[in-house]
């Protein structure tokens, strides 16, 4: 955790996030650290891997992330409609999608994802992941039915 959070201030220090953003990790990292261990629990997570945006045109969305905030291109996969840019140790994926302009979900990085535990770990809290093919990663909804994902954290 104190990786993260000299990453957080590190990047505050540099201007790349605003006081706003950094408050705002600093409360989920310390929200998901308070209610459990890493000693008791089989979810480590370490951060935020990436959040998933939907835009009407995911070029130009692409382009406006590019020219504004100066994000490095990662990837794109037409057969999902989705541009990647990278954002610090994170991640901005564009889909095609709608309604445009909402975030459909957002993703933790989980370190040494231990699909079996994980899954023991999300039924003693009464969450069933959603299997989507996807080796190493978990959906879930929360308590207000808002989608995440946990994905193992890239090497």
């Amino acid at each position: 955790m104190e990786n993260v959070i000299s990453v957080l201030v590190n990047r505050y220090e540099r201007g790349s996030i605003s006081r706003r953003e950094l408050i705002r990790g600093l409360a989920m990292l310390a929200a998901t650290s308070s209610t459990a261990t890493a000693a008791d629990s089989a979810i480590q997570v370490t951060g935020i891997d990436h959040v998933s945006i939907q835009a009407s045109d995911i070029q130009r969305s692409a382009k406006f992330y590019q020219d504004v905030f100066g994000l490095p291109f990662l990837n794109e996969d037409k057969k999902t409609e989705t541009i990647r840019l990278t954002a610090g140790n994170g991640r901005i994926a564009i889909r095609h999608g709608s309604p445009a302009g909402v975030v459909d979900h957002f993703a933790f990085a989980i370190a040494h994802l231990d699909v079996a535990a994980v899954t023991e770990e999300m039924k003693r809290h009464g969450v069933t992941p959603a299997d989507t093919g996807e080796p190493l990663t978990f959906h879930v909804v929360d308590s207000d039915g808002y989608p995440i994902q946990m994905i193992s954290t890239r090497g």
